[in-house]
């Protein structure tokens, strides 16, 4: 009797680890209950606040797991919908059972965006194609540009049609010892700068019945700019209709590294441009939306002078761009930042953006960040200029979170 009940309990203890092995090849995002495979969760914390900002901001990732060899081993997509956002609750672990991935070394390598690749590429404006890479190294991400070059200029146009969707890289990828049981180690945070990691600091060790957890780190690639400009002679007689406002870089293909390949050279202009008034009445208005969709800005446009005289215009621009490279040499290839006078064709500021935007870096200045560092964490910048006839005089950095800005005088004025 004992011989035939011990040997019941040793059966049916085989048959739970069959249905646990089996349950586990078939979960795919869940880390209950499925102590087996790789997990790998994600975190957008390489910011300026320094916090984990994944599952507010990025709704698509896909995820490339190759080999020691280089070899593409196992991929996955993953979006978020109306009906279904997996990437919006924290802590989302992407799953690969033992069935998908075998035990050994991998390297783990992901691109994320705003929303779905498919649904960003049927909408309007320049779009980032990612190809697909049967290799490590094959992986490249090149921006949309106009085969044209603008006239006068050797730069391809980027479609200032809509705003770019924003674009993540990967940053790094850190992991964790296999796990016994289901306990899942905490979700780890980004200490490091950004730098070209050795390959086999990013490896991640699967093992044959344990869990791995990794943790990708992303960098966002995609940044904003807004420009003010306001005139300090005459400084009702701004309009944003009045200037060219471009951005000039070689900045259109991203490899695997996330490091810019400097090949065609691009040209950014405003998706959006509108001017404003400052009223003898103290009040503000928006005055006319030259660029973008009526209501983005304000409620309406307004055009006549209902609250008194007018005593001050403001033009303005919002721009997008790819990955901002800081070069300490003033010869190098910076992305320059160009302003012109339509009516008399005069530049009113041709500057080094990267050099300029990096002075912002002064407003965190417990955290020592370097120039690229600071490129690569901020995303939102604001330059306020001040014009005098066809020069800029100076300009603010504006850090408005912060409420801290910084004036740079013009040296050639």
């Amino acid at each position: 009797m004992n011989r035939f009940f011990n040997t019941f309990l040793r059966g049916m203890a085989a048959m739970a680890a069959v249905a646990a092995s089996t349950s586990c090849s078939m979960m795919q995002d869940s880390v209950e209950d499925c102590p087996l495979g790789l997990y790998v969760r994600f975190v957008y914390d390489y910011n300026t606040q320094r916090a984990d900002m994944f599952k507010d901001h990025v709704g698509h990732v896909a995820l490339f797991l190759y080999d020691e060899h280089g070899k593409l081993a196992a991929s996955r997509t993953v979006s978020n919908s109306d009906a279904y956002a997996p990437l919006s609750s924290y802590g989302y672990a992407m799953h690969f059972s033992p069935d998908e991935l075998r035990p050994g070394r991998y390297r783990v390598q992901a691109v994320a965006m705003q929303r779905d690749w498919k649904e960003v590429l049927a909408t309007p404006g320049a779009k980032y194609r990612r190809n697909s890479p049967s290799a490590h190294e094959d992986l490249v991400i090149e921006l949309d540009r106009e085969n044209d070059t603008c006239p006068g200029s050797s730069h391809n146009a980027v479609s200032d049609a809509a705003p770019l969707d924003t674009l993540w890289h990967t940053l790094k990828v850190m992991s964790h010892l296999p796990q016994d049981g289901n306990t899942v180690p905490a979700l780890q945070r980004t200490s490091k700068p950004y730098s070209i990691y050795p390959i086999a600091e990013q490896l991640v060790e699967v093992k044959d019945n344990r869990a791995t957890y990794a943790t990708v780190s992303l960098v966002r690639d995609t940044k904003h700019l807004n420009i003010t400009l306001r005139e300090i002679d005459e400084p009702a007689s701004v309009s944003a209709d009045k200037y060219d406002v471009r951005i000039l870089d070689n900045n259109a293909t991203i490899a695997h590294d996330n490091e810019i390949v400097t090949a065609d050279s691009l040209h950014y202009s405003p998706y959006a441009s509108w001017t404003s008034r400052f009223l003898s009445d103290g009040s503000m208005e928006i005055e006319t939306i030259h660029k973008g969709l009526p209501g983005q800005y304000d409620s309406s446009a307004k055009n006549g002078n209902d609250g008194g005289d007018v005593v001050q215009r403001t033009a303005h621009y919002n721009l997008m761009f790819n990955r901002l490279m800081y070069n300490a040499s003033e010869n190098a290839d910076n992305a320059i930042l160009e302003i012109s006078n339509k009516e008399t064709g005069a530049i009113v500021a041709h500057i080094n953006l990267p050099s300029v935007l990096s002075q912002g870096r002064m407003a965190y200045e417990i955290y020592n960040y370097g120039h690229q560092e600071y490129l690569d964490r901020e995303y939102d910048y604001h330059l306020d200029f001040f014009l005098k006839g066809d020069k800029w005089l100076y300009c603010d950095i504006v850090i408005n979170v912060l409420s801290w800005s910084k004036r740079t005088q013009n040296v050639d004025f």
